[in-house]
C-alpha cells in the first residue's frame, strides 16, 4: 500500500516509450512504408503532352489558313504561290486586254471631238443665216457692244431671232465650259466658238482658247459642203463620160 502512489516505475519496463526523434518534418515513421496522407495524389504525367499537342495544332491549322488564302490570291507569301497554282497568277492576263483598249478609247475621242467642232461650225453658220435675214428686214443687226453667250437668257438673239427666224438659239455641245460668243455694231457681227481640234485651220490662238470666228463678210467652208461638191463633181464627170464615149 505504501508504494501505490509512488513514483516507481512499474515493472516490466516502461510501456510508453517516446519514439525516436525523426530526421526531417516529412520523415515516416519505421514501419509505415509507402503510406501517402489522404488528397495529396500526384499529378498526372500526360498534362504536359497534351498542351504541346494543342499547340501544334494550332500552328497547323494557322499555316492552312495562309496556303489557302495565297491560293485564292488574297495574300502573298513572298511568290510562294506559283508553286502551287494559286489564283493570284491570273492578274497577269489582264494587262495585254487593257493595253488593247487605249487605241479605241482615242480614237473614240478624237471622233467625238471633230463631231463637237463639226456642230459648232453647223451652228454659227445656223445664227448667221438667221442674222442675215433679220439685216433684210431691219437694215441693222441686233447691237452687242460687248460679247454676249448665247447660253444667257439676256443674250439680244434671244429676242431678236427667236422665233420669227429661229426656233431656238443654239448653244455649244459642252456649254457651260464652252460657248458661243456674239458682238455687233449694227453694221457688222462675229460669232466665236471655241474649238477643241486645236489643229483645225479654220481657228485661231487666243490667249487659251482656239477660236473659231465668223463674220457678216465671212465665207465659211464645212466638211459637208465639200462632199456635196465633190459628188456633184462627180456626177458631172460621169455624165460628161457617157455622153461623149
Amino acid at each position: 500500500m505504501n508504494n501505490q502512489f509512488g513514483n516507481q516505475p512499474p515493472q516490466g519496463g516502461n510501456q510508453f516509450q517516446t519514439p525516436p526523434p525523426s530526421s526531417g518534418p516529412f520523415e515516416q515513421p519505421p514501419g509505415m512504408g509507402n503510406y501517402q496522407q489522404p488528397g495529396m495524389q500526384p499529378a498526372p504525367s500526360g498534362g504536359s503532352k497534351s498542351w504541346i499537342l494543342i499547340v501544334l495544332l494550332v500552328i497547323v491549322l494557322i499555316l492552312a489558313g495562309l496556303v489557302f488564302a495565297s491560293w485564292q490570291g488574297w495574300i502573298s507569301l513572298g511568290g510562294l504561290e506559283k508553286y502551287w497554282g494559286g489564283k493570284g497568277k491570273t492578274s497577269t492576263t489582264t494587262t495585254p486586254t487593257e493595253t488593247t483598249t487605249e487605241p479605241s478609247e482615242t480614237t473614240t475621242t478624237e471622233t467625238k471631238t471633230l463631231s463637237n467642232d463639226d456642230q459648232r461650225k453647223a451652228d454659227l453658220a445656223s445664227i448667221k443665216s438667221a442674222l442675215q435675214k433679220y439685216y433684210q428686214a431691219n437694215n441693222s443687226y441686233p447691237s452687242a457692244s460687248i460679247v454676249q453667250k448665247t447660253l444667257d437668257p439676256n443674250c439680244v438673239l434671244n429676242s431678236a431671232l427667236v422665233p420669227t427666224y429661229l426656233s431656238k438659239l443654239p448653244v455649244d455641245p459642252l456649254t457651260p465650259t464652252y460657248y458661243y460668243g456674239y458682238m455687233s455694231d449694227g453694221k457688222t457681227f462675229q460669232l466665236t466658238a471655241i474649238l477643241e481640234d486645236k489643229t483645225d485651220a479654220a481657228g485661231i490662238q487666243v490667249g487659251n482658247n482656239f477660236i473659231y470666228k465668223v463674220t457678216d463678210s465671212s465665207v465659211e467652208t464645212t466638211s459637208s459642203s465639200t462632199e456635196s461638191n465633190s459628188t456633184n463633181s462627180t456626177e458631172s464627170t460621169t455624165k460628161t463620160t457617157e455622153e461623149n464615149p
